[in-house]
């Protein structure tokens, strides 16, 4: 397993290149600057089989069109309750980014639910549902890493107060993270990669959800 990160536009989105042994990858959160991700795609000769998305926010899905119209074999997947976002300019908020919201309108996605698998070659990439952040937030777990989204932040956590946002819902999904077995490098929405031990000895929130 190989991990690209790769931040694209004004917020700082993590993109993640997640690739197989055999080149296939899936591409995780692509907010933006489709050129730049698909270079880098093409530079290390992957071949794009998903488009994972942790949630609807214009930020982690800006590129999306344009990558599945340059990788058309390519699948998008989204949590089933964030469905919505990517039909709605409204709720994704992308009209705060574009004047033209249908850009980020994407109507070819599949949904994915707790306890899913998504088979990448020798990968199996195992969908937990985290929301609070957004109504359908999820993560994804792969071998040694945990693809959070804006759920869990090096020493944060995503903002609650967008449409779909729970504190007390983030608190719940913040729970069953710290309570996965074993160890894993963290791979957020925005910042730093850190690792849930870490989040589990010093992040303030995760010491909340399990008080």
């Amino acid at each position: 397993m190989n991990v690209t990160i790769v931040p694209v536009g004004m917020l700082g989105t993590n993109c993640y290149l997640l690739a197989s042994a055999g080149k296939g990858c899936a591409i995780i959160d692509p907010g933006a600057q489709a050129d730049k991700i698909a270079g880098i795609i093409d530079k290390a000769g992957l071949s794009p089989r998903y488009i994972l998305l942790t949630h609807g926010h214009h930020d982690h899905i800006g590129a999306v069109k344009r990558l599945a119209a340059r990788f058309p074999e390519v699948k998008i997947y989204i949590g089933e309750n964030d469905m919505e976002m990517l039909l709605d300019g409204n709720k994704s908020l992308a009209i705060m980014r574009s004047e033209n919201a249908n850009e980020f309108i994407i109507d070819n996605a599949g949904t994915l639910t707790d306890g899913q698998e998504v088979a990448l070659d020798e990968l199996t990439i195992r969908v937990l549902d985290t929301p609070g952040h957004t109504r359908g937030g999820v993560s994804y777990l792969c071998e040694d890493a945990l693809f959070a989204g804006d759920t869990l932040f090096r020493g944060n956590v995503g903002r609650t107060d967008l449409y779909g946002g729970s504190y007390e819902v983030l608190l719940a999904s913040l729970k069953k993270l710290a309570g996965l077995a074993g160890d894993y490098t963290v791979y957020p929405g925005h910042g730093d990669a850190t690792t849930l031990e870490q989040e589990r000895k010093h992040n303030p929130y995760i010491a909340e959800s399990l008080s």
